[in-house]
C-alpha cells in the first residue's frame, strides 16, 4: 500500500448517523465499514449519488475500509462504472476520486434504506432483509452460457 492510500479515508454522512447506529444495533452489522459497503451498494443499484459534506465520527482508514477482499473491488467497480470515459480511474494516484464516489454512493443508499423504512414502517433490520431478498430473487442466479457467448465479446489480434 502506497502512503497516499495510506491516508485516505471514507467519511459517513452525519444526517444518516442515528440510521446507522440503528443498523448496527438492530441489523447486525458489525461495523461502520461494513454499512458503508451495504449502503453503497445499494445506492448504486438504485442510481442514488448524493454528495455531501458534514461528517460524523472518526472517518474509516482506507486500509480498514478494504480488509475484506471483496470492498476494495466494490469500491473500484462502481467507479468503473460511473466514470467509464477515464480509465485512469483506475490508478493508484487516483484512490481518493474512486472513495468519494464510494462515499457518494454510500449517501444515496442511506438515503434510500431511510426512506424505506420511512414509508414501509419498518425497522431497518426487515428493509434490509426485504432488500436483500429482492436483490437475490431479481438476479435469478446464475444461468448456463456457452464458450462461444462468453468469447463473443473478444478479439483476437
Amino acid at each position: 500500500m502506497t502512503s497516499a492510500q495510506s491516508e485516505v479515508r471514507a467519511r459517513r454522512p452525519q444526517q444518516h448517523e442515528a440510521l446507522m447506529h440503528e443498523l448496527q444495533v438492530e441489523a447486525k452489522f458489525p461495523t461502520f465499514r461494513d454499512i458503508l459497503l451495504f449502503a453503497a451498494a445499494v445506492g448504486f443499484r438504485q442510481d442514488r449519488r448524493v454528495p455531501f459534506t458534514d461528517s460524523s465520527g472518526d472517518p474509516i482508514r482506507y486500509e480498514v475500509l478494504t480488509a475484506p477482499g471483496f470492498s476494495d473491488t466494490l469500491i473500484n467497480m462502481i467507479a468503473a462504472n460511473v466514470v467509464t470515459d477515464d480509465p485512469e480511474i483506475m490508478d493508484g494516484t487516483r484512490v481518493e476520486e474512486r472513495i468519494n464516489i464510494f462515499e457518494e454512493y454510500a449517501n444515496g443508499g442511506l438515503e434510500y434504506l431511510q426512506e424505506q423504512v420511512n414509508v414501509r414502517h419498518q425497522p431497518a433490520a426487515l428493509v434490509v432483509i426485504d432488500l436483500v431478498t429482492e436483490a437475490l430473487s431479481d438476479s435469478g442466479g446464475a444461468k448456463q452460457v456457452s464458450v462461444d457467448e462468453l468469447l463473443s465479446g473478444v478479439t483476437w489480434t
